[in-house]
């Protein structure tokens, strides 16, 4: 039986990595996504293998850390399937650095795609799905370095330590509309932001990744596994279900044993 039958999903960040699995995974359910990248090339993309499959999507490209534009997600979803039922504020980014050499700039950055965008895009989505009795889901993808801190991460620590915040708070105020509001930290997901940084590429002018000698050290500690996309996504669909019935305002640790 699938699980979210005609059921309204935005993904932030969607057209790669974690957020890309969402939203497959989603539509495999039977979910109408809402694909949303800042690059037209991964959300189309992504939204092109989607209703290959069969799915109902759309890809709507927008930067979610201008308000308007965030606004403008939330229109879309609402005008190409009626609502929104499931949030999910997956956009993210990293620019690491220790704290004595990081720039305005890398700080900057960083909190306003991991932070700034996912409260824009819930502020927005309050017109749509902070009324009584809507019961949806919201979800905040955050990371074990907002929980335990991590050299050179700052910024990306500050960040994803904010969404927790963010989460258990729009789970007290939503509390009323029957919506459950939880966060996901992760630790090493397959994806762009978390390859060796010496072989990276580079995403809006600087190389991304984490140094090898750093990520084997992550690797160890996780028995060398690094979960895959989909084993990343499954939580958020397990959150965004009914079988979540109850659960709201906590940190789910995804992290295969980095963080405990």
């Amino acid at each position: 039986m699938r699980r979210f039958v005609e059921k309204v999903v935005v993904i932030t960040g969607s057209g790669r990595g974690i957020g890309r699995a969402m939203a497959s995974m989603f539509a495999r359910e039977g979910a109408r996504v809402v694909v949303n990248d800042v690059d037209a090339g991964p959300a189309e993309e992504t939204a092109r293998a989607i209703a290959e499959e069969g799915g109902a999507v759309v890809a709507c490209v927008a930067d979610v850390t201008q308000p308007a534009e965030a606004e403008r997600l939330m229109d879309e979803a609402v005008r190409a399937f009626g609502g929104i039922d499931v949030l999910v504020n997956n956009a993210g980014i990293t620019r690491d650095a220790l704290i004595h050499k990081m720039t305005d700039a890398q700080w900057d950055l960083v909190v306003d795609v991991n932070l700034r965008a996912a409260f824009n895009c819930t502020r927005a989505a309050a017109r749509t799905m902070a009324v009584p009795n809507h019961g949806g889901r919201v979800i905040y993808v955050s990371s074990v370095s907002g929980l335990m801190g991590n050299p050179g991460q700052i910024n990306y620590a500050a960040a994803k330590a904010g969404l927790v915040g963010m989460t258990k708070t729009v789970a007290k105020e939503w509390m009323r509309y029957g919506i459950n509001v939880n966060c996901v930290a992760y630790g090493l997901v397959e994806t762009r932001l978390s390859g060796e940084k010496e072989t990276a590429e580079e995403v809006a002018g600087e190389k991304v990744g984490i140094p090898k000698k750093i990520r084997d050290q992550f690797l160890a500690n996780m028995g060398g596994a690094l979960m895959t996309p989909e084993q990343g996504a499954a939580p958020v669909l397990f959150l965004a279900s009914d079988e979540a019935y109850g659960v709201t305002g906590n940190v789910l640790n995804v992290s295969h044993g980095l963080y405990i």
